[in-house]
C-alpha cells in the first residue's frame, strides 16, 4: 500500500493531466511568441551590421583602370546593337554578336537546346545562347566567372535589358587586355530568359536527361565556375541598382557577395541595395520600413521561384545574383555618366572573384536581409519558427500523455493515486491498432503521389489534348478531382477511439518535423507555411459537441492547400487590381490559381524546383489524415475530448 501513497505518482498525475487540459492555450502561446519573435527581429539588438567575412575580395577595392576609351566603345556598341535588333524583331542578331565577341578575342560558341513541352500535345520550342570565353593567361582552365546578360528581343512583353550587352562586350575588350587575370572569364549571352540559362548550365556540367529539356552540348569549356554575375541593363542612363539575390529554391548566394556589390556601387556613386526602388539612399530608421523589408524578402523567397538567371546557378553551388541596372526616369536630354561608373563595379567585381583562393565559405549562406546594411542570421530568426513548429510537436507529447491521463477534474485526491497506479502497472500498454493507422497513412500518401505523378505523366498530358482542354484547366480539374476522392475517403478508412488519437499524434509529429526541416532550407516558405497553418492545426480536434465539431472541420477545410492557394492569390488580386468589382476579382483569382498550378508542375519538371513536390507528398497526405480525423467511427463518451 505504500505505492498508493507515493506523492511522486500522484504530482505527475496531476502535472499531466493539468497539461492535457490546458494544451490548446499552451500551443496558441508558443504560436504567438513564434510570431512576437519574428516582429521583433527589426529592432537593431536582433540583427547586425553587413562586414566581410572574405579578406581577399578587397582588391576589387582599389583604383580602376578603367579609360575612357572603354566608355566610348559602350556608347558606340550601343548604337550598333540598337540598329541590328531592328533587322532581327523576334531572335538575337547571332552575326553581329559572334563577330565582336571574336573581334575582341574571345573563343567564341554557340549552343542549341531544345525543351519538348510536357503539354500540349509534344510543342517544341529552340533556342541558342552565345557564350565566349576569355582564357586567363597565368594558369590553366581549372576556374572560372561567368557574366551574363538575358537577350530580349524587340518584339518581347519584358522589359528591354538589351543596354546589358554593350557593357558585357566592351568590358570583354578592357579584360582582354589584362595581364591578371588568373580564372577563365565567360561571357555568356541566353535566349528564351531563365530555360536558356538552366540548358546552358545543364550542359555545361553534364546533368542532361534529355526528356524535356534537350540541353544539347558545349563546344567548349572552361574551368570549375567559382561565381556568377547577371546584368540586367535597362537603358545606359542610371539611375539605382536594384539587387536580385532570390534563387531556386529560396537559395541565396554568400553574404560577402552581395556586400561587395553594394560596397562597390556606393564607391562608384551608384545607389544600390536589395528591392531598391528609387536613386536615394535606403537607410530608413523606421521599425516599419524595416518590418516591410523583411517580409518582402520573405514573401519573394518563399515561392522557390529565382528572381533572376542568377537563381539556377545556386543548384551547383555557384554564388550569384543579378545587378538590375533600373532606367533613370525621361529627362529632357539623357546622361551617361554612370556607364563609367557600371563598368568600373563590373571590374571591381570581375578583380575580386579573381582574388579569391577558394569557393565562398567564410560568411552566411542563409540570412535575412533587413536593410542594405543590416542582415538576420540564422541563429537569429530560427528561434522564431522552432517556437511556431514545436508547438505542434509539443500538442502531439501532450496528446500522447492524454491517452494515459485525462484531462478531467477528479472529485478525490485517491482517485488520482489510484488512476497513476494503474497506469503504472499497465506499464504504458495501449492496445493501438497499429495496422490500422498504418492503412490510412498508407492511403492518404498514396493521394499525396498520385497529386505528383498524375500531372506529369504522358497518358494525362496526351488525354488533355486530345481532348482539346487547355493546360491551365485540365490540371485544375485533375487536383479538384483528387480532392473530392480525399473528402470521401472518410467513409472507407474512419478511425475511432485510441486508434485515432494515435493517427493525431503522428500527424501532428509529420507536420512539425517538416516544418522544421523545411526552414533550415527555406526559412521563408517555412515560416509562412507555420503562419498559416499551426494556428488551424492547434485547433483542430475531434469533438462530442455539434459546435466544436463544426468548428474543427472548418479549420480543416480552410487550410486545404488549394484553398490556401486561391486565398493568398484573392488577396494579391485585390491588392494589385484594387477597382476590380467582387465577381470580376473571384474569377481573376480563379483563373490566377489555375495559372499558378501549372507554372509550378512545369517548373518542377524543368527546373527542379520543390515546392510543388514537396507540398503533395507531405501537406496533401497530412491535411487528408486529419479530414479523416474528424469522422471518427464512433464516439468517444469514456473519456472527454482532449483539450475540453
Amino acid at each position: 500500500m505504500g505505492l498508493l501513497t507515493n506523492p511522486s505518482i500522484s504530482q505527475k498525475a496531476k502535472y499531466c493531466r493539468k497539461l492535457v487540459r490546458y494544451n490548446t492555450a499552451i500551443c496558441l502561446t508558443l504560436y504567438l511568441l513564434g510570431v512576437g519573435f519574428f516582429c521583433a527581429l527589426p529592432d537593431a539588438n536582433f540583427n547586425s551590421g553587413t562586414y566581410f567575412s572574405e579578406n581577399a575580395l578587397l582588391p576589387g577595392l582599389v583604383n580602376s583602370e578603367l579609360e575612357m576609351e572603354t566608355v566610348n566603345l559602350v556608347k558606340s556598341l550601343s548604337g550598333e546593337l540598337q540598329r541590328e535588333r531592328e533587322n532581327y524583331p523576334k531572335g538575337m542578331p547571332y552575326p553581329w554578336l559572334l563577330a565582336k565577341m571574336r573581334r575582341f578575342g574571345l573563343e567564341t560558341h554557340t549552343h542549341n537546346f531544345t525543351l519538348n513541352y510536357p503539354f500540349g500535345g509534344g510543342k517544341r520550342f529552340k533556342g541558342e545562347n552565345v557564350y565566349g570565353i576569355l582564357r586567363a593567361p597565368r594558369i590553366a582552365s581549372t576556374e572560372a566567372i561567368v557574366i551574363s546578360v538575358p537577350y530580349r528581343p524587340p518584339e518581347t512583353v519584358h522589359t528591354d535589358v538589351s543596354a546589358g550587352l554593350p557593357l558585357m562586350l566592351a568590358f570583354a575588350d578592357f579584360a582582354r587586355r589584362k595581364k591578371y587575370w588568373a580564372k577563365d572569364i565567360i561571357f555568356l549571352v541566353t535566349e528564351q530568359e531563365q530555360l536558356g540559362m538552366q540548358a546552358w548550365l545543364e550542359a555545361y556540367h553534364g546533368g542532361d536527361d534529355g526528356r524535356i529539356l534537350d540541353s544539347g552540348l558545349l563546344r567548349a569549356r572552361a574551368g570549375s565556375i567559382q561565381a556568377a554575375l547577371n546584368l540586367e541593363v535597362q537603358s545606359l542612363d542610371i539611375s539605382h541598382i536594384n539587387l536580385k539575390i532570390e534563387g531556386l529554391n529560396g537559395q541565396l548566394p554568400n553574404l560577402d557577395l552581395h556586400n561587395l556589390v553594394q560596397k562597390l556601387s556606393s564607391k562608384n556613386g551608384i545607389i544600390a541595395g536589395y528591392k531598391q526602388s528609387s536613386s536615394s539612399p535606403k537607410r530608413s530608421f523606421r521599425y516599419q520600413d524595416k518590418l516591410l523589408n523583411l517580409l518582402s524578402m520573405v514573401f519573394s523567397q518563399a515561392s522557390g521561384v529565382p528572381t533572376g538567371n542568377h537563381g539556377l546557378f545556386h543548384k551547383y553551388g555557384i554564388e550569384a545574383l543579378t545587378l538590375e541596372a533600373v532606367k533613370r526616369e525621361r529627362t529632357q536630354q539623357q546622361q551617361f555618366q554612370e556607364v563609367g561608373s557600371m563598368l568600373r563595379i563590373i571590374e571591381g567585381i570581375s578583380r575580386s572573384l579573381n582574388n579569391l583562393l577558394e569557393r565562398f565559405h567564410q560568411s552566411f549562406f542563409f540570412y535575412l536581409l533587413v536593410s542594405n546594411d543590416r542582415f538576420v542570421s540564422i541563429g537569429d530568426y530560427m528561434p522564431s519558427l522552432a517556437l511556431m513548429a514545436g508547438a505542434l510537436l509539443i500538442k502531439a507529447f501532450i496528446h500522447y500523455l492524454s491517452l494515459y491521463y485525462t484531462g478531467d477534474n477528479d472529485e478525490t485526491e485517491k482517485s488520482d493515486e489510484t488512476d497513476a497506479v494503474e497506469t503504472k502497472q499497465k506499464g504504458g500498454n495501449i492496445d493501438i491498432g497499429y495496422f490500422s493507422v498504418g492503412i490510412v497513412l498508407l492511403v492518404a500518401h498514396t493521394i499525396g503521389a498520385l497529386v505528383v505523378l498524375l500531372p506529369k505523366s504522358k497518358a494525362v498530358s496526351h488525354y488533355l489534348h486530345e481532348a482539346e482542354l487547355s493546360t491551365q484547366f485540365g490540371l485544375f480539374s485533375l487536383f479538384v478531382a483528387v480532392l473530392v476522392v480525399a473528402l470521401t475517403l472518410p467513409a472507407f478508412c474512419s478511425l475511432s477511439g485510441i486508434n485515432g488519437e494515435a493517427l493525431h499524434v503522428a500527424v501532428l509529429l509529420e507536420l512539425g518535423t517538416v516544418l522544421l526541416a523545411m526552414g533550415m532550407l527555406n526559412f521563408s516558405l517555412g515560416f509562412s507555411l507555420s503562419v498559416l497553418l499551426v494556428p488551424f492545426i492547434i485547433l483542430i480536434r475531434p469533438a462530442e459537441s455539434r459546435g466544436a465539431m463544426f468548428l474543427s472541420r472548418l479549420c480543416c477545410l480552410l487550410i486545404n492547400p488549394l484553398v490556401v492557394l486561391y486565398c493568398v492569390l484573392l488577396a494579391l488580386t485585390w491588392y494589385l487590381f484594387p477597382e476590380l468589382a467582387f465577381k470580376p476579382l473571384l474569377s481573376k483569382a480563379l483563373t490566377a490559381t489555375m495559372d499558378a498550378l501549372t507554372f509550378s508542375v512545369v517548373d518542377s519538371m524543368i527546373y527542379g524546383n520543390w515546392l510543388f513536390d514537396m507540398v503533395s507528398l507531405i501537406f496533401v497526405p497530412c491535411w487528408v489524415l486529419l479530414w479523416v480525423l474528424l469522422f471518427p467511427k464512433t464516439a468517444t463518451n469514456d473519456r472527454k475530448t482532449l483539450g475540453r
